[in-house]
């Protein structure tokens, strides 16, 4: 029982900092999510006024631009670009992909989360085995 008894202290070590950190990183990606909403994919018109480059793009039934930053302008193709917008402010656009901060800590959580669970599990044999 020795060896069951070890499985199980390393198993409860393992839940508490697995489920410690990894539900509350669980619902910071949720409030995340909430706040910023889905990255929608969309086409932006790239146009040149007055020596800079402007985006222009269509979303929640109106028309909306901004000035492009120096490392977006280089992703400009014949005029058009990829980017996405957000569901919750359609005025609000990258060129490019969404940023990645979501999804890490969403990864970060899950993984972290499901160290705890296995943990709990293990940290629960002496139990179901007595």
């Amino acid at each position: 029982m020795q060896v069951l008894d070890t499985l199980a202290l390393v198993g409860e070590v393992l839940s508490w900092v697995g489920l410690g950190i990894g539900l509350p990183l669980l619902l910071l990606a949720f409030l995340i999510r909430t706040v910023e909403g889905a990255w929608l994919p969309i086409e932006i018109a790239v146009i040149e006024r007055e020596g800079s480059l402007v985006g222009r793009w269509f979303a929640g039934g109106d028309f909306h631009e901004r000035a492009l930053r120096r490392h977006e302008a280089a992703t400009a193709d014949d005029g058009w670009a990829d980017g996405v917008v957000s569901a919750n402010n359609p005025a609000r656009a990258r060129v490019g992909e969404p940023p990645h901060t979501r999804r890490v800590i969403l990864t970060l959580g899950i993984v972290f989360a499901g160290v705890g669970f296995v943990g709990l599990v293990v940290s629960l044999l002496p139990l179901l085995m007595s």
